[in-house]
């Protein structure tokens, strides 16, 4: 039989004796039922292999219980032997707790005594990490990281440390420490949970009714993607006041006024043509579609002079600069901004990439990201919020479908035909694409 690296075992016997631990027993319910079930209250060693973690450690792949090997079984079981929280049993195919665990909630209450709330941590940092982190201040049980509650393959920033002693906790909370170069903002578990319970009646205000909650054939709230929008104010980077650079020179202005707010109409089409996977809608083009020529000329040529003119001023951002800024972080869908403002809205494909943009922005020591002249912070839009930003959008939506029907002659908003009834959603009509641009 082939025995576990050193490096393996202790992965291994910290996670086993993490499974069975006053720490998460009792909120494991999965585990709770399954060790009820038992006769003598240890369960298949197989299953724990199975566990996500496990399998990682034990490198084997996506392998179910019945299909774990019996010499990572025996390994695994050699290793555990060792423990003097665990007991294996004499055939080495079940595991169990050495001792009975004490009530649940009273268990609970006391972990959550010693337990600290830890952020602003990068949406992919690493438990192990943590870990290590606090280890140097008191010896930690546990680790955990929490989802967000919007979405639950997305780590909420926040990570949740216990440690052996009260007193420990009691100390760290009283400590001012610093993160990959940010300052932690430390608070007991309960806070946490407080606020956390708060997010998530929020979350669940705002969530779109389905067909097993609708009364009295109400109307269903109409739903909107979440967590895709943040909001981003710019400061100068230097002491001046951001007012004083991005746009507010007399040719900057002009540029503002010229080109921005005569496109309002323009960027409404782009919104509505955009539509972000709003109720299936979505219409994708390639980065290289060539926009529309209609209303050409003028508005497309000065818009170009524009970009030409201030890319390389560093006192002045546009769209373009953000496009880039937050391209890195994933797919941007639109940019809510214009010339000589100094806050506007970025719209990501992917809730994934607002938050790494949000976390990368909190973890640099300038509190924000750089761009030009111009530090951009970060907030995230959510709640009331968010949902009045897509009913805004959606409004816009509505308002130019209605303009662009009647203009149509015939075939306008109140008669047949025309927009509305004469022609389907991807019939060009006169050879407009049916596109949307990215910004």
């Amino acid at each position: 039989m082939a025995s576990l690296s050193e490096e393996t075992a202790k992965k291994v016997l910290r996670q086993v004796e993490f499974y069975f631990s006053d720490s998460n027993l009792p909120r494991d319910d999965f585990l709770k039922k399954s060790i009820s079930e038992s006769e003598d209250g240890m369960i298949s060693l197989a299953l724990i292999c199975s566990f996500s973690r496990m399998r990682g450690h034990l490198s084997l792949g996506d392998l179910k219980a019945d299909a774990i090997p019996e010499d990572s079984v025996k390994a695994v079981a050699e290793t555990l032997r060792k423990s003097t929280t665990l007991k294996i049993s004499e055939d080495g195919q079940k595991v169990g707790r050495a001792t009975e665990i004490l009530k649940p909630e009273e268990v609970i209450e006391q972990v959550d005594i010693r337990t600290v709330a830890a952020a602003p941590l990068e949406f992919d940092v690493k438990l192990e990490d943590v870990e290590t982190f606090f280890g140097q201040f008191g010896k930690v049980n546990s680790v955990r990281l929490p989802r967000h509650v919007a979405d639950k393959k997305l780590f909420c920033g926040t990570a949740l440390v216990e440690f052996s002693t009260e007193e420990d906790a009691n100390k760290i909370l009283k400590e001012t420490l610093n993160y990959e170069g940010v300052q932690l903002e430390l608070k007991p578990k309960k806070e946490f949970d407080t606020e956390r319970a708060k997010e998530t009646e929020e979350y669940e205000k705002t969530r779109p009714l389905t067909n097993s909650n609708r009364k009295n054939n109400a109307k269903p709230e109409a739903g909107y993607p979440k967590g895709l929008i943040v909001a981003f104010k710019l400061r100068s980077s230097s002491e001046k006041d951001s007012a004083e650079h991005n746009g507010t020179p007399e040719d900057t202005k002009k540029v503002a006024g010229d080109v921005n707010t005569e496109d309002a109409e323009k960027d409404n089409k782009e919104n509505v043509d955009e539509k972000n996977s709003l109720d299936g809608e979505e219409k994708k083009t390639e980065d290289g579609e060539k926009p529309s020529e209609e209303g050409k000329g003028g508005e497309k040529e000065e818009r170009l002079n524009a970009v030409e003119t201030y890319k390389d001023n560093m006192d002045v951002v546009m769209r373009e600069d953000l496009k880039t800024l937050f391209g890195k972080f994933g797919t941007v869908k639109y940019i809510d901004f214009k010339i000589g403002e100094e806050s506007g809205f970025v719209r990501f494909e992917e809730p994934e990439a607002a938050h790494k943009a949000r976390a990368a922005a909190v973890l640099t020591e300038l509190g924000g990201l750089v761009v030009k002249n111009f530090i951009a912070t970060l907030e995230p839009v959510s709640g009331e919020a968010e949902k009045e930003y897509w009913k805004n959008f959606r409004g816009s939506q509505e308002k130019f479908r209605e303009s662009k029907g009647g203009h149509r002659g015939r075939g306008g908003k109140h008669h047949r035909g025309g927009y509305k009834h004469g022609r389907s959603r991807d019939d060009n009509d006169g050879g407009r694409p049916n596109k949307h641009r990215k910004f």
